[in-house]
């Protein structure tokens, strides 16, 4: 009798033994040392980490997975961008697009410097049918070029606007135009790199906006809220109506109308500020003439401000070339316009003072690439995190592309690439001038990236 009690006591204590090695991330080894495993694999291999069990699906798919990633120092960048897919030389063509279904899976990795023939075919569109688009992803971290798209309506809309949600690791694709009507849309597309399933990478129709619109003004404000205004309707009549997204409830909400009619405006926000800037724009009768000023809606009060004395440039478009991008640097809000070679001998502005609190400091004239002669180069910029260190000097990151150019320029370091090439920002030279790393382009990523944006995997 004593016999079976101890034998049943060492089955229950064997059977408790397993249920907690099955409830251990990795059996055998304490959670916190499995976590500092996992966090070190690539993202290119999160997929099939996935399959492996429930537990480690519902872990990867959890935002606190990538906060441990970013606290070790182990996240990875990646640049998205909306380009054109290449022609195809011959009219007569009839192949179609495809896609990898995750862009960054380790079974459909496409490296960058050994891309096939068959797959850029795959790529390609007849060069008489409507023009097709793409979401090209850079992963600035392994050096690899990917690309994706919705699979399901007609595809990723012209001059859609790209913006990153880094707290939730979305991307939203916003408004354009209808590549086959060239009309405004007011189409939202999510792409969420932490929620996949599987190997499929997880793309969902958003609700749409209120009202469709292209060339307008979009920011991120909060953790999960997208601010839009202004721009064009089908008549090309410049928009005074303003909205706001919740991306977590899908729902979207009107906002007061601007001040002014503003297109081709520029939107901005800065991290842990309640207000969101249009800049710049000009109205329907107007049209090519730029405004001077901008407006900020305050999320708190409820109204719209108007500033003076912000965009230094009447004929320059704040979504072309002095592309701005926002830092926070010494505390304050900044604005860094970046100007091609032929527009160098612009000035730094004065900084605008907003209030005794907001000080909006422009700093122009930030010399590009040598070999960027495009009028309107995309610029994005991500913090530096991981290896780079938090003490890093220059904290910000850029990366520019623009499209056009022939293949093998001389002052490109790689002699390779199509186009004029990508590069990203690498610190300062002993004269203050900005340190840029060419980054090699395939052939099928070299077209004009219409809009960009970045996150932290």
């Amino acid at each position: 009798m004593e016999e079976t009690k101890t034998s049943i006591i060492k089955i229950q204590k064997a059977v408790e033994d397993d249920q907690k090695q099955l409830q251990q991330l990795i059996p055998g080894l304490p959670d916190e040392i499995s976590m500092e495993c996992l966090v070190r694999v690539p993202y290119q291999f999160h997929s099939n980490m996935k399959s492996v069990c429930h537990t480690w699906q519902h872990l990867i798919s959890h935002p606190s997975f990538y906060q441990q990633r970013l606290k070790s120092g182990t996240s990875e960048h990646l640049v998205c961008l909306v380009q054109p897919l290449p022609p195809i030389n011959d009219s007569t063509t009839t192949t179609t697009t495809e896609y990898d279904d995750n862009p960054l899976d380790s079974n459909s990795s496409n490296n960058n410097k050994t891309t096939k023939n068959e797959d850029k075919q795959k790529q390609q569109q007849p060069i008489h049918s409507p023009p097709q688009y793409a979401l090209s992803i850079y992963n600035a971290t392994h050096n690899i070029w990917q690309r994706t798209s919705p699979t399901e309506g007609s595809g990723i809309p012209m001059f859609c606007q790209c913006l990153a949600l880094p707290s939730s690791g979305k991307l939203l694709l916003l408004g354009g135009w209808d590549p086959i009507t060239l009309e405004p849309v007011p189409h939202v597309f999510i792409l969420d790199f932490i929620g996949t399933t599987g190997a499929t990478c997880n793309w969902r129709r958003g609700a749409p906006m209120s009202v469709p619109r292209s060339f307008f003004a979009c920011a991120v404000i909060g953790s999960s809220k997208v601010c839009v205004a202004g721009g064009h309707d089908s008549q090309k009549n410049a928009l005074r109506s303003a909205e706001i997204y919740d991306v977590e409830t899908d729902q979207w909400k009107m906002l007061p109308h601007m001040i002014e009619e503003r297109d081709e405006c520029h939107g901005l926000t800065w991290e842990g500020d309640s207000k969101f800037w249009v800049v710049s724009g000009y109205g329907t009768e107007s049209q090519g003439q730029f405004r001077s000023d901008a407006e900020f809606y305050d999320l708190y009060t409820g109204y719209w401000s108007k500033v003076d004395g912000v965009w230094p440039f009447s004929s320059a478009s704040p979504r072309g070339t002095p592309t701005a991008v926002c830092v926070n640097r010494d505390k304050h809000q900044s604005l860094w316009l970046l100007r091609g070679n032929q527009q160098q001998q612009q000035q730094s502005r004065e900084v605008v003072k907003v209030s005794d609190t907001i000080r909006l400091e422009i700093v122009g004239s930030i010399p590009l690439p040598n070999c960027i002669t495009g009028t309107t180069p995309c610029v994005t910029t991500f913090d530096c995190v991981g290896q780079e260190g938090g003490n890093h000097k220059n904290k910000h990151r850029l990366f520019v592309m623009s499209g056009g150019g022939g293949r093998g320029s001389s002052t490109l370091a790689c002699g390779e690439c199509d186009g004029e090439g990508a590069f990203i920002s690498d610190g300062y030279s002993n004269d203050g001038t900005i340190k840029w790393n060419h980054i090699h382009t395939p052939g099928e990523f070299s077209g004009f990236p219409y809009s960009a944006s970045s996150l932290i995997i």
